[in-house]
């Protein structure tokens, strides 16, 4: 997967003129106000700033726009206000430039301006020395003037757009000089309609001034004549590569960009490099929309869209993301939802551009959207896995050499566990210089990145290149360090997505609906990745052209395909293992917590549907600090447990690969039938591992049922994953021992009835306590809230603990949107609350 188009540069978002564009000087004009000795900013990194004479006591302001702020002056009398801008030359602007000339920006005439004669524009008539160039308008249309180095005009040339600049219009003005071609070209867009136009190339004879001292001024001319408006985004570079196509695509790729207007509810420009909501009187929007400038699409396969940003979970997002696409950047198709899997809808065109909505539930945040991203899929040299070869791609993620004479090719995976790539070469093919550590591998749709590239001579005296690499998701191991997280009474996509953050990868499609209080240690992606799908149960599938995770409950079909000898199997084993069988299994939560008290006083689970003998082990389960999934999961894991282990090792052909065969494809994860009569073997399982030879289909090694701990090399690894799950309380022993108790809530055991308690359905029991005689009860209705609940006002504290006893009798949760818990409402001092939910359930 390639990538295409990144947008990350506060100009994607705000359709403002390119920095790289304006080597010899930028003035975007964003500032509130000049500095101190009334300068307006460089941004081209020249540092060339612009001197504003009259800014006090004159109309000239500092406006809102639609790229951000910008400069408007000389609005009631121009030749009393005289307001214009100065960029000092220090003999250095037009010391060297190369074969084009660009200057130019956005301009909002008033009537005067247009009305006018003449009106000035970009000035180098004013001295010192002679001039270079001279734009202006001449009875409202542009006009372009050049100089020698005498101050002769060689060029005097006005041109006549198809539309006419009106009073308050947005207009872009450009000009291209070719001092060694002798020739001049004006390019003007009007923002209101969107209409370009290049007009046509302008010649002059004699030589262009190349040792121009003079200073840029805009607005003025000879202390007599004077623009009236506004002006944004003016540029200049004396060595530019763009052409006036190039500038055409560029204003009507700006057209659609919205994160540098200021009365717009997103801001792309106070946070360089990221769009948030706008923040206005203190707080922000709960919605804004941003449009995007448009981009380069034009892929060569399939799209993906993907998007980073940074949020509050359940407060803040970046919510909804559309895509729409044009061949000529002025009919677009229509917007297009970009779905869960980041998937391209709309058609494939010349150019794309994104509409993203951001949203908050609390005024005072903002997401942050930091960048979106184009992949291109290209599509796959082979289709089917059988006798396919390795791909290399270059760094763009293209093809680069097929290796059509590799040799002995294994694909080895395996569900929730590895998936590497090994092959051959000979050292001499004259491919091997395409292949090198941590180059990137496609073997169909799936993509590896070379680990290992060992050379050696073979037994027959052969030089031999042995490639060993693994799947790309294996790069989630050096993910960004990950924070402990305590997660609760969540669906398994909330800590995908969190492992996932700070990655190229998302979460796909997550059909496992278990929900797990837990707390994660790990400190990398990849891990918290494979003990989230440990904990709720489910098969993790990496999809690494898409750069998506999905869970699924199950990842496979009943193929239908068929495995019997002398017809597509040439051998089996089965291997039925009782070593791991257990039939009685404790297990302990964090502080030492099992789930006795909601079940009969026993702090283990048993099943003895195998055998009647007891067979004790023990699951470490010190992340869980909830009884009820706990013991849910107890009695999934157990169900793994109290059964044989029972193998099966196939030497299978795929038969898919021949003609006439399609029918018999099969996949990892899918359910085949393997038929043996003099071993009486006919069963329906699932291929959970795979030694795939690409290069002879007929000699795959197949592994059905459960993979064997002696030849599943990483399988091992994660059968065991929840006992090495380390988690930590929330207060520990220490903090107990040293903790001064003081409740805070009154009549907490229910000795004084309902006393201080606002109850919804529930009423005191005088009889049944747990640390005094009596309790608050209540039973369950369907469809019906029942609450418990007391305001109190503590003293500020750093930290509190809270705690309760809580007991339940054949509990059970009637839907997904049940809750059984203890919810916290926290008023600060300022006003502002905060909810936490402490699920008991």
């Amino acid at each position: 997967m390639a990538l295409k188009t990144i947008l990350n540069k506060q100009t994607d978002f705000t359709g403002e003129f390119p920095a790289e564009w304006a080597k010899s000087g930028l003035w975007r004009m964003n500032e509130s106000a000049p500095d101190e000795n009334n300068h307006l900013l460089d941004s081209s990194g020249a540092e060339r700033p612009a001197f504003i004479n009259n800014w006090s006591g004159t109309t000239a302001s500092m406006r809102s726009g639609q790229k951000g702020n910008y400069f408007r002056f000389n609005i009631n009398n121009p030749s009393t206000e005289q307001t214009y801008l100065k960029v000092t030359n220090d003999g250095s602007i037009f010391a060297e430039f190369g074969e084009r000339i660009l200057c130019g920006g956005w301009m909002s005439p008033t009537t005067y301006s247009v009305g006018n004669t003449y009106c000035p524009i970009f000035n180098t008539r004013y001295g010192p020395g002679q001039p270079i160039f001279y734009l202006s308008l001449i009875r409202g249309n542009p006009r372009i003037m050049l100089y020698n180095d005498t101050g002769s005009l060689i060029l005097d040339e006005s041109v006549e757009p198809p539309f006419s600049l009106v009073n308050g219009g947005w207009y872009f003005i450009a000009c291209l000089i070719e001092p060694d071609n002798k020739t001049a070209q004006y390019v003007v867009g009007d923002r209101g309609s969107g209409t370009v136009w290049a007009s046509e190339v302008l010649s002059f004879t004699g030589e262009l001034n190349r040792s121009c001292t003079a200073d840029l001024i805009l607005g003025m001319h000879a202390d007599s004549y004077w623009y009236a408006g506004g002006l944004d985004d003016w540029f200049l570079d004396c060595d530019t590569q763009l052409t006036a196509e190039d500038l055409e695509n560029y204003f009507l790729s700006s057209l659609c960009a919205n994160g540098g207007d200021t009365s717009g509810d997103v801001d792309g420009i106070t946070e360089p490099g990221a769009v948030t909501l706008r923040a206005s009187s203190g707080g922000y929007p709960s919605e804004g929309v941003l449009t995007t400038a448009a981009a380069d699409c034009n892929l060569s396969g399939t799209g993906r869209v993907s998007v980073t940003s940074e949020y509050i979970s359940g407060t803040t997002a970046v919510s909804f993301v559309e895509t729409s696409t044009s061949d000529d950047l002025t009919d677009w198709s229509d917007w297009a939802a970009v779905p869960a899997d980041g998937r391209l809808v709309s058609p494939n065109r010349a150019y794309i551009r994104f509409r993203v909505t951001l949203t908050t539930s609390d005024t005072s945040r903002t997401p942050r959207l930091i960048d979106i991203r184009l992949y291109d899929i290209p599509k796959a040299p082979y289709e089917k896995i059988g006798y396919a070869r390795p791909v290399v791609l270059d760094g763009n993620g293209a093809w680069e050499a097929v290796l059509e004479n590799a040799y002995d090719i294994i694909v080895t995976s395996e569900i929730n566990g590895e998936d590497t790539l090994s092959f051959k070469i000979p050292y001499r093919d004259g491919k091997r210089g395409y292949i090198d550590s941590e180059k990137k591998i496609q073997i169909v749709d799936d993509v590896y990145k070379v680990r290992t590239v060992t050379d050696t001579r073979d037994t027959d005296g052969s030089a031999v290149t042995e490639v060993y690499a693994e799947a790309e998701f294996y790069d989630l191991t050096f993910s960004v360090r990950k924070e402990e997280r305590t997660f609760e009474a969540e669906y398994p996509e909330t800590a995908m997505a969190y492992a996932l953050e700070g990655t190229e990868w998302s979460v796909g499609t997550v059909t496992v609906r278990t929900k797990r209080t837990w707390t994660s240690t790990e400190k990398n992606a990849l891990s918290i990745l494979r003990n989230t799908a440990d904990l709720h149960g489910g098969d993790l599938v990496f999809d690494c052209p898409n750069r998506l995770v999905h869970l699924l409950t199950v990842n496979g079909r009943d193929s239908g395909a068929l495995f019997a000898y002398r017809k597509n199997m040439k051998s089996i084993q089965r291997v039925v293992d009782t070593r791991e069988l257990v039939t009685r299994l404790y297990a302990v939560g964090a502080e030492g917590m099992t789930f006795a008290d909601i079940n009969g006083g026993r702090p283990y689970v048993e099943d003895f549907t195998y055998t009647d003998e007891v067979r004790i082990s023990t699951l470490d389960c010190s992340s869980f600090t909830n009884p009820y999934q706990m013991k849910e999961y107890a009695e999934m894991r157990l169900a793994d447990y109290a059964k044989p282990t029972i193998s099966y090792v196939l030497n299978a052909m795929d038969l898919s690969v021949l003609t006439g065969y399609e029918h018999e494809a099969w996949e990892l994860g899918d359910y085949v039938r393997v038929e043996d009569k003099e071993l009486e073997l006919s069963v329906t399982t699932r291929i959970v591992r795979r030694e795939y030879n690409l290069q002879e289909p007929w000699n795959t090694v197949l592994e059905l049922s459960t993979t064997l701990k002696n030849l599943g090399s990483s399988a091992s690894e994660w059968d065991n994953a929840a006992d090495s799950l380390e988690g930590t309380s929330m207060v520990s022993n220490n903090d107990i021992r040293e903790m001064v108790p003081f409740n805070l809530l009154r009549n907490s055991r229910a000795d004084d009835g309902l006393a201080y308690w606002v109850s919804s359905g529930f009423e005191a029991d005088s009889e049944n306590g747990a640390s005094g005689t009596a309790s608050f009860k209540a039973e369950g209705v369907a469809g019906m809230t029942k609450s418990l609940s007391q305001t109190v006002y503590p003293a500020n504290r750093s930290s509190y603990t809270l705690s309760a006893q809580i007991g339940s009798e054949n509990l059970e949760k009637l839907s997904e949107d049940s809750q059984v818990g203890i919810e916290v409402v926290i008023e600060y001092e300022d006003g502002s609350t905060e909810s936490r939910f402490i699920d008991l359930y």
